[in-house]
This record gives structure tokens, C-alpha cells and sequence, in this order.
């Protein structure tokens, strides 16, 4: 089963600074080569990080004549092989503004909020699979007091749910997305110690990249290569059914050539799972 995670960067219209060098980062612009990458890969289910409505709209038509359809809901959603995959259920959760216990927002422009769907192959197998597309709250902790606090409890909520639909279908679990969070930190220990693993660390092929770079209403620039894993922010997590069991992860990879470079600031990721 491929896999596949990525952050488009929420911009429908074209900028100033891009259009005064002859570029356009409009949605209508950036979506085609999106959808190039995303034929490149072939995955199964791909979860999908801030998608404004007019973006979700250009990737469903392209992508329903290969074969998708659509997990909505805010800016996380899914697209998903229909015609490999059933839909078993599906739902979706905007984080709350407020924090309990904490001063200030942390969900900007309601944007953060995770979208899942439990899946069944459509062949003799039946194998079951629930996947979730996550973004979590962006600040650091010195900008915002408390950002990495609430990072980890919008996690915890999300774990939560999807662990009530695996629970429900007795099956693995896949969180997948933007979590602004990197190896070491309160969120990401949160989620090891409620027994989820990063694909990195079990893949027998791992990409060893930062996975992001700049692409933002300045312009962008191409990845930093001597930027490595421990500064990713874009994770993919799984959970065995049970939770002591690990699934085999052939790869773990990320697509970082250069042509992606003014699509989105967060290069896609991919991964192998044998369910």
C-alpha cells in the first residue's frame, strides 16, 4: 500500500513579488504540477495539508479520472483509490481555538484540523487500514508561549480519534502530515510514548532529508542540503493493531527535485506499507 502526505501551500491567487519576475504561484498554476508528482508516485491514499476549497476543487477533477475521490473536511483532506480501495468510514475534527490551560489561539483561520477515513482493499484480501491527514498549530514555542504544548494536545485529540476507528475496525493506523513538530519534541514523545513510530525509524530505505524549503509570497529556493531529518516537520506515524506489532515499511521516501521547487514549501513524502 503506497502512502503519501503532502502540505500545498494554501495560496489561490498570485502574488505580487512572484508576478514582478514573470511567475505565478496562483492555484490554478501550482496544482498541474502537483498533480504531475502526485502521478509520479501512484499512491493509494494521499492526505493533503492546507487545501483551501478552490485547490480541493482543481485536484478532484483532476484526480477522479485516475481513479480518486474525496475525504473532505477543512483543510486536511484525503484523496483516496476508489477503484482499489472501499470507504468504511470517515470523519473529521477542527482543532479548537482554545487551548485548556493556555492563553491565546492556536488554530489560525481555523486551519488546523485533521481529516480520516478507514479503508478495505477491494480485492480477495479485504485488508483494512485507517489514514489521517493532521495539521497541527505552526508557532514556536519562543514566538507563541505554549505552541508546543498545544501542538501536543491537538495531537492527542487526533490520536484519540482515529484510535477509536481502529479500534472499531481492529486494525493499523496511519497519521500522516504537517505536525510543525521535530524528532524530540513534546508532541512527537507524546506520540511514541501512545505507541505510534515514525516510519523513518522502521523503513528499510529512509529518505534522510529535511523535506521542506522556501516557497512563500517572497519567492522560493531550492532545498538545504546539509538540512537532514531531525529538522523535518512532516511526519508520518503508524500504529500496529496490535499496538506492539509494526508493520513492514519497504521505504520511506521524499520527492524533492528541483521542478517541485515553486509548487509548495513542503516536498511530498511517500511510503510503502505491507498491510
Amino acid at each position: 500500500m503506497l502512502l503519501l502526505s503532502n502540505n500545498v501551500w494554501k495560496c489561490d491567487e498570485n502574488l505580487p513579488k512572484w508576478a514582478e519576475r514573470g511567475l505565478d504561484c496562483s492555484a490554478a498554476a501550482r496544482v498541474p504540477g502537483l498533480i504531475h508528482a502526485y502521478r509520479e508516485v501512484g499512491a493509494d491514499v494521499m492526505a493533503l495539508q492546507e487545501v483551501s476549497r478552490t485547490m480541493e476543487a482543481l485536484l478532484l477533477n483532476a484526480l477522479r479520472p485516475l481513479g480518486y475521490e474525496l475525504v473532505t473536511g477543512g483543510d486536511t483532506p484525503l484523496f483516496y483509490r476508489a477503484d482499489r480501495l472501499k470507504l468504511l468510514e470517515s470523519g473529521f475534527l477542527r482543532f479548537p481555538e482554545e487551548v485548556p490551560g493556555l492563553e491565546g489561539s492556536f488554530n489560525n483561520g481555523e486551519t488546523k484540523s485533521c481529516a480520516w477515513g478507514v479503508f478495505e482493499t477491494r480485492d480477495e484480501t479485504k485488508r483494512s487500514f485507517a489514514m489521517m491527514s493532521v495539521h497541527l498549530w505552526w508557532m514556536t514555542e519562543e514566538r507563541q508561549p505554549g505552541s508546543d504544548a498545544a501542538r501536543e494536545w491537538q495531537f492527542r485529540l487526533a490520536s484519540a480519534r482515529l484510535g477509536e476507528a481502529m479500534a472499531r475496525h481492529k486494525c493499523l493506523g496511519v497519521i500522516a502530515g504537517d505536525f510543525n513538530a521535530r524528532i524530540g519534541s513534546p508532541c512527537l514523545k507524546a506520540a511514541a510514548d501512545d505507541g505510534w513510530t515514525d516510519v523513518h525509524d522502521i523503513a528499510d530505505e529512509a529518505d534522510e532529508s529535511k523535506g521542506t524549503h522556501p516557497c512563500n509570497p517572497d519567492g522560493f529556493a531550492p532545498l538545504d542540503l546539509t538540512a537532514h531529518f531531525p529538522l523535518a516537520i512532516d511526519h508520518m506515524l503508524v500504529k500496529g493493531s496490535p499496538p506492539s506489532s509494526r508493520p513492514a515499511i519497504p521505504f520511506f521516501r521524499r520527492l524533492t527535485d528541483d521542478w517541485f521547487n515553486p509548487l509548495s514549501d513542503h516536498y511530498p513524502l511517500w511510503c510503502e506499507i505491507e498491510l
